[in-house]
C-alpha cells in the first residue's frame, strides 16, 4: 500500500540540562580511556559517562540512514537521560573491571546515595537547581568520530567543549588491528556497531562505504590502516581541532608531559585538580617514559605485513602527523629489524607488544620483549 505523502515537519527541540559538557573524543584506540578518569578527579566534575548510543546515532547519520533533525533529537535525548539518571543514581556502572565503573571514583559513596532519590517532578527540579548551583561539569567519552560533525553539535549547544586525543598513526593502526574490530564487526554480538551491506560486500563500517571493494579485499591489518587513515584525516582536516572550544592532546606528549597537560585541562575547563588526581595518574601509569624500542617494534611489524601501496600511504600519513600534531615519535627514529622478521605473525604475537592493559581499575604494563 502506498503511503500518503506527509507535509514537511520539524521535531521539537529536546531540551538538555543547563550544564557544562565536555566530550573526550578522538580516533579509535587513541588513548581516551586513560584521560577520562583524570578529568573526573577534578573539582565539580562528575564521573565520566560512556554511552555507545551516541556513536551509533552518528554512524547512521553519516551513512544517510538518519537525517539531521533525527540525529539531533536522539543525541539531545540521550544527553538529558544520561545526566538525569546519573543524578538519580540510575544505570551506574559498578563492574570492577570496567574503566567507567563508579567503584573507582573518589565520589563513589555520593553516587550510591543518589539511588535513594525518588523519580518525581520536584526531585527533577531540584536536580536542575543542584547542577546550576554546583556548576557541575559532565564528561562524556565518545567512541570515535564525534567531533567530525562539530557543525551539527554546535547547533545543539555552542558551549560544548572537546578534548580531542590524537595519536601517532602507527600506534593507531597497531592498536586497532589488535582490538579485532575489523573481524568483529557484524559477526561478534558483543561489538554493537552498525555493519553495512553494500552491493555484494558485507560487514562494511560506515567510514568505508565509499570504498567497499577496496576495504573488503584488504587483509585485516590493511583494513585497519584504511579505517585509521580515513578517520585520522577527518580529524586533522577538521576546523574544530584548533577552535577555542577544543583542547588538542597528542597522546604521546601527554604520556611524557602529564603534569603540563593537567594544567592545560584545568585552564580549559575552569576547574582544578584534587588530591585524587595524583592517585588516578598512578593508576593510569602516568607519566610514562618515551619508549622508542616498542614504537620501533610496532612499526616493523606493520610494515612487514602490509602491502607496498598502503605502506607508502601510511608513511605519508605519519609524516603529516609528525609535522602538524606531534613529533615525539618519528619515522626516521625507528630502529630497523631485518626485513621480514615479523612477517605472518599471529594476533597473539601482536598482543605481546602492547604496552598496557586495564585490569581491575588500573593500567598494567605488559612485556614488550617477547618478540625480541
Amino acid at each position: 500500500m502506498k503511503q500518503k505523502a506527509r507535509s514537511p515537519h520539524k521535531i521539537k527541540k529536546n531540551q538538555i540540562f543547563d550544564a557544562s559538557y565536555v566530550f573526550i573524543d578522538g580516533p579509535n584506540t587513541s588513548g581516551k580511556s586513560s584521560i577520562g578518569p583524570i578529568i573526573s578527579s577534578f573539582k565539580r566534575t562528575e564521573h565520566f559517562i560512556i554511552n555507545h548510543s551516541y556513536n551509533q546515532f552518528l554512524a547512521l547519520y553519516k551513512s544517510g540512514d538518519l537525517n539531521k533533525q533525527g540525529f539531533k533529537y536522539l543525541f539531545e535525548g540521550e544527553l538529558k537521560k544520561d545526566i538525569w539518571y546519573r543524578m538519580m543514581g540510575r544505570e551506574m556502572n559498578t563492574n570492577l573491571h570496567d574503566i567507567s565503573s563508579i567503584i573507582g571514583s573518589p565520589r563513589y559513596k555520593e553516587y550510591i546515595a543518589r539511588a535513594n532519590r525518588k523519580d518525581t517532578t520536584n526531585i527533577f527540579n531540584e536536580i536542575i537547581k543542584e547542577i546550576k548551583k554546583k556548576n557541575l561539569i559532565f564528561p562524556f567519552m565518545s567512541g570515535d568520530d564525534l567531533t567530525t560533525v562539530s557543525s551539527v553539535l554546535n547547533e545543539i549547544n555552542k558551549k560544548f567543549k572537546y578534548i580531542i586525543v590524537m595519536r601517532h598513526p602507527l600506534d593507531l593502526v597497531f592498536s586497532y588491528f589488535l582490538s579485532g574490530r575489523t573481524t568483529r564487526l557484524g559477526t561478534d554480538p558483543r561489538y554493537n556497531k552498525p555493519a553495512f551491506k553494500i552491493k555484494k560486500f558485507e560487514n562494511v563500517p560506515q567510514a568505508m562505504l565509499d570504498m567497499p571493494e577496496k576495504y573488503s579485499s584488504a587483509s585485516p591489518l590493511e583494513k585497519s590502516f584504511l579505517f585509521i587513515e580515513k578517520q585520522l584525516l577527518e580529524y586533522m582536516n577538521s576546523d574544530l581541532l584548533y577552535s577555542k572550544n577544543s583542547c588538542l592532546v597528542p597522546f604521546e606528549n601527554y604520556c611524557v608531559e602529564t603534569k603540563k597537560y593537567i594544567k592545560i585541562f584545568e585552564n580549559f575547563l575552569g576547574t582544578s585538580r584534587t588530591k585524587f588526581t595524583n592517585k588516578e595518574m598512578i593508576k593510569a601509569n602516568f607519566p610514562r617514559k618515551k619508549d622508542n624500542d616498542t614504537f620501533s617494534k610496532k612499526a616493523n611489524i606493520i610494515f612487514d605485513n602490509i602491502g607496498e601501496k598502503y605502506s607508502r600511504r601510511l608513511k605519508n600519513l605519519c609524516e603529516r602527523y609528525e609535522d602538524e600534531i606531534s613529533d615525539v615519535y618519528k619515522l626516521n627514529s625507528i630502529k630497523n629489524y631485518s626485513k621480514g622478521k615479523f612477517k605472518g605473525l599471529s594476533i597473539d604475537a601482536y598482543s605481546k607488544v602492547s604496552d598496557k592493559k586495564y585490569l581491575k581499575g588500573k593500567f598494567k604494563n605488559l612485556s614488550v620483549n617477547a618478540l625480541s
